[in-house]
């Protein structure tokens, strides 16, 4: 049986996921209202024309989608090849500066994010990269690395570095090591930064816009227009995208996980 205090935290806990779910909520309700008038709470006809009319009608969306998930899944894969050698770096090793580093690391996020942008473009332009892939890939993941950084060091100075340097002395190479030893206890370090890497590469638009000089088109970039314009009926159906591509990523990273886990405990049986 449970006690009042417990009652109380349960009861105040679901009241809370309540409230946050209550957007996304009123976002799938308004993506099939067809018909809602003021001051009805529900819409008063329900139908799926928005959603069939801009998946199976529109090409440009599944053209944008196709470009957000290859963009995301290449900044996720960018990001995680600086921040694991950098986080441990930052973990385990000892140099002049490292406390400045860890600053500078996060100076991304201090800086408007406009001024980052239009003094990359410059760079951009003279490199050939504007409107690339690559080029947005870059710049996306200059605002990823200081999340995927901080994850990566902190899971690393959490697993310490004692078993790797006892694999060392046994004789092991570098490369056993990282596959056998390293790569078990911070695959979920690698997952949560891979994870918040492509959902924040999905969730940019000045930045595409402005490197990608409009030749790459992707979600969020045919979301702003329907918002500006007032069209919430196809803003809900490109924001339900978004969270779509947002969940299936966050459950595609639970999955490589658990089995990840389950073949290693198979391995070493």
């Amino acid at each position: 049986m449970m006690n009042k205090r417990q009652v109380l935290g349960k009861s105040f806990f679901y009241f809370w996921v309540l409230i946050s779910a209550l957007p996304l909520l009123l976002l799938v309700l308004i993506s099939v209202s067809l018909f809602w008038p003021y001051p009805a709470l529900l819409p008063e006809t329900i139908s799926f024309e928005y959603y069939e009319r801009l998946l199976l009608n529109n090409p440009h969306t599944w053209a944008a989608i196709r470009t957000t998930l290859y963009l995301a899944f290449f900044v996720s894969a960018t990001t995680l090849m600086i921040a694991i050698p950098t986080g441990k770096a930052l973990a385990h090793e000892g140099f002049l500066g490292k406390k400045v580093v860890k600053v500078l690391v996060l100076v991304p996020l201090v800086v408007p994010g406009m001024a980052v942008t239009m003094g990359i473009q410059i760079s951009m332009i003279r490199l050939g990269l504007s409107g690339t892939l690559l080029g947005v890939t870059l710049v996306h993941t200059l605002f990823t690395l200081p999340y995927a950084i901080r994850i990566m060091c902190n899971v690393f100075e959490l697993v310490g570095n004692r078993l790797e340097k006892q694999a060392e002395v046994l004789g092991a190479s570098g490369l056993f090591i990282f596959r056998h030893v390293t790569l078990p206890q911070i695959m979920p370090g690698i997952l949560a930064a891979a994870t918040i890497s492509f959902t924040i590469s999905i969730a940019q638009y000045l930045t595409t816009f402005i490197v990608g000089g409009g030749r790459l088109t992707t979600i969020t970039m045919l979301l702003l227009p329907h918002i500006q314009g007032g069209e919430a009926h196809v803003a809900a159906v490109y924001s339900m995208l978004l969270i779509g591509a947002s969940l299936l990523s966050l459950g595609l990273m639970e999955s490589i996980l658990r089995r990840y886990y389950r073949l290693e405990n198979v391995a070493y049986m």
